[in-house]
């Protein structure tokens, strides 16, 4: 016998209702009057999930030339694509994660469920490259700059475009987007998903830019080989600057392998030695709060220091940032240095100066 699939509860479900921002027919000017619901359904966002009701609106005036005409909410369709469960703003976040911040599809996925879990929500990897590939579709859907041909005009005005090149290196065959951007405006120019950066593959992806027959007066990329190549082929005498933010990532290379390799042997030295202090004082906190002898508050108030500096030292061992900005490792060991001399303070003044853990 099938199993009857069960309608998924979720926690404090927001009813919203929607109607057309507009308030008067556009042909006669005749009030509008809601007519129908359009769709009545739920859609995960960011600010937790809500039962969204669209209500659609016409023209009561039946000599009206757009009598039969529907009036819809401009809000209630910015908040999800059609079919989708996830709103739009998870969307964006995943397109602005992958393709900004260069994150793996693992580390967005973490952070979608860490910003989902205080309403009780999950969101699958699979589900992930749903929404990035609707980023995607979005992406080429807004980079037609063909018919603009107010924009060619005032790229002419500004003396051409400077390209900006980027993209996430295809992984196991599996499909991303190279975008095209002009960096003087910001306006993409091309998007494209490929399983491939090969430098054929990153010609096609420009054609559509030099057939604008724009004047293209330097370009900007992350040095990648197949990139320098497909640029010289249809640019050959402009000049190509590398990123700014790949070029310390490279230099800053060596000094964040060292790092690395620092707060490996740190975790590896203390991380499982601290863990079982931990438990440990969680053990014989509970114990004196048990207990509730008077003359044991003041053990009570000790072992809870000692709790608060293991911590410390926890937090300190678990730092993270990306290159070339940020250095982990010796985070990290600044963060035990200031903990080392907190004890040492307090051994001999019996007291704590400050609060033992570090900045984050």
């Amino acid at each position: 016998m099938r199993k009857t699939k069960q309608a998924r509860v979720y926690k404090e479900l927001r009813t919203c209702y929607f109607r057309c921002e507009m308030t008067s027919c556009l042909t006669c000017q005749t009030r509008l009057r809601r007519s129908t619901t359009l769709s009545e359904r739920t859609v995960i966002t960011l600010e937790g999930p809500l039962r969204l009701i669209h209500r659609g609106y016409r023209c009561p005036n039946r000599e009206c030339a757009t009598q039969e005409r529907i009036y819809r909410s401009v809000v209630a369709d910015a908040l999800a694509l059609p079919g989708f469960t996830f709103g739009l703003d998870l969307v964006i976040l995943v397109g602005h994660l992958r393709l900004a911040n260069h994150q793996t599809l693992d580390e967005v996925h973490q952070i979608l469920s860490e910003r989902l879990s205080p309403y009780t929500l999950t969101i699958s990897r699979r589900e992930v490259l749903y929404l990035f590939d609707a980023y995607a579709s979005l992406l080429r859907a807004a980079g037609s700059v063909a018919e603009d041909s107010e924009w060619q005009r005032q790229a002419k005005e500004r003396g051409g475009i400077i390209l900006s090149i980027d993209g996430i290196q295809p992984d196991k065959g599996n499909e991303t987007v190279y975008l095209v951007r002009d960096v003087l405006s910001g306006r993409i120019l091309s998007a494209e998903k490929v399983s491939s950066s090969e430098t054929a593959v990153i010609k096609r992806l420009l054609a559509p830019v030099a057939a604008l027959e724009v004047p293209v007066v330097g370009a900007i990329s992350d040095a990648q080989e197949s990139l320098e190549q497909a640029i010289a082929q249809w640019w050959p005498m402009i000049p190509h600057q590398t990123c700014q933010f790949h070029y310390l990532r490279e230099a800053a290379r060596p000094i964040h392998t060292v790092d690395g390799s620092t707060r490996t042997a740190m975790r590896k030295d203390i991380q499982n030695k601290m863990r079982e202090t931990r438990i440990q004082l969680a053990r014989h906190i509970q114990l004196a709060e048990e207990r509730q002898e008077p003359e044991k508050q003041g053990e009570g108030e000790q072992l809870q220091i000692l709790a608060d500096y293991a911590l410390g030292i926890q937090t300190a061992l678990n730092f993270d940032g990306p290159a070339p900005l940020k250095y982990p490792g010796i985070q990290g060991y600044d963060a035990l240095t200031e903990i080392e001399t907190s004890l040492q303070e307090l051994e001999k003044k019996g007291r704590p100066e400050a609060e033992p853990w570090v900045k984050s």
